[in-house]
């Protein structure tokens, strides 16, 4: 159920609830499309705003994915026992590897604020290029998921309530 419309306070208020449910958990579902199909991975995230920032290794198939057809979905959410507790997130975005220095230190600086871990495996310049980490040499990419459209969902106001929340209020 979709709803008719938020006031500008209204709208406030879900954008910073939408907000803090981002910032409050750490993995997000990502569906790619390839030609057999498609295809779901999870994978921990950090957020600037509503701007998700995630590592990979550029081998692997939602990477390839992505890099061959960057419109994907994701989802944010918790497993619930009740579907009246579910809430979580849907979007649609636009994924892309993040070349440029300024976002990536950007990113990588909210990814290790989030996860203070990751900063052993960082060198300096480079992310986890040609580091030995269990044996094996690595080569990690850092990916952005960019919204283009983005629901907030809160089972506790409804069956299915979805609430749009304006792209360009996303950006």
């Amino acid at each position: 159920m979709m709803s008719d419309g938020p006031t500008v306070e209204e709208s406030g208020a879900l954008r910073q609830t939408a907000l803090r449910y981002i910032e409050d958990h750490n993995t997000v579902s990502v569906a790619t499309r390839e030609a057999e199909g498609v295809w779901a991975s999870t994978v921990f995230y950090a957020n600037v705003g509503f701007t998700l920032y995630f590592l990979s290794e550029p081998k692997t198939r939602h990477a390839q994915n992505v890099a061959a057809n960057p419109a994907v979905a994701a989802t944010i959410n918790e497993d619930y026992r009740d579907w009246q507790q579910i809430k979580g997130i849907q979007m649609s975005a636009i994924c892309t590897e993040v070349t440029g220095k300024r976002e990536v230190m950007r990113a990588l600086a909210s990814y290790v604020k989030k996860y203070p871990f990751v900063k052993q495996f960082l060198s300096p310049g480079q992310l986890l290029r040609g580091m030995q980490v269990a044996g094996r040499a690595l080569d990690v990419r850092l990916y952005r998921l960019a919204p283009t459209s983005l629901l907030f969902i809160d089972n506790q106001r409804g069956f299915s309530n979805r609430q749009e929340i304006s792209v360009e209020a996303v950006r």
